[in-house]
């Protein structure tokens, strides 16, 4: 490994995403507080400086750029308004990570329609993953919104994470 490759260590890997994610929301005026690596579900709880708003954050780290990440085969005991996952790739060549951010809710519809339809086709069962799709650009606009208005944003089926 040289100094630009990031590590293979799946612990580091994951670690420095939750420490990514932490570290920008800090810088967007949010309290941003890791939990113990063994708290189930929940990666980070951010709040705003009143405590009006809260987020608890699941995030899901790639060492490369990846447009799909597995997530627990529990994911359907996460929905809940408050939760977000935030899913955070390294573009090794721009030596950065990207991240992109989705509701539970809606990460879990996208779930259950991908592995009804791999079912449906007959496919093997795998690990559940959620992809990018062709949304690229609107999940990476929702996770550079996320935190930066708290006080009008809100989530909403219709509006994803950050309806207003």
């Amino acid at each position: 490994m040289t100094h630009s490759e990031p590590t293979t260590d799946k612990a580091l890997i994951g670690a420095a995403g939750v420490h990514f994610v932490a570290a920008e929301l800090s810088m967007r005026g949010l309290i941003a507080l890791p939990t113990v690596r063994n708290t189930a579900g929940i990666d980070i709880v951010a709040v705003n400086a009143t405590g009006s708003w809260v987020a608890n954050i699941q995030v899901k780290t790639s060492r490369s750029k990846v447009s799909f990440w597995p997530v627990s085969a529990k994911f359907e005991h996460w929905v809940h308004p408050n939760n977000v996952y935030v899913f955070v790739r390294y573009l090794p060549k721009e030596r950065r990570f990207e991240a992109f951010a989705e509701s539970s809710d809606a990460v879990t519809k996208q779930l259950k329609r991908r592995l009804a339809d791999e079912k449906r086709r007959g496919l093997k069962e795998w690990a559940p993953c959620w992809y990018l799709e062709q949304k690229q650009e609107y999940f990476a606009a929702q996770w550079a919104a996320f935190g930066t208005d708290v006080v009008r944003l809100r989530h909403t089926k219709r509006n994803g994470v950050f309806g207003s």
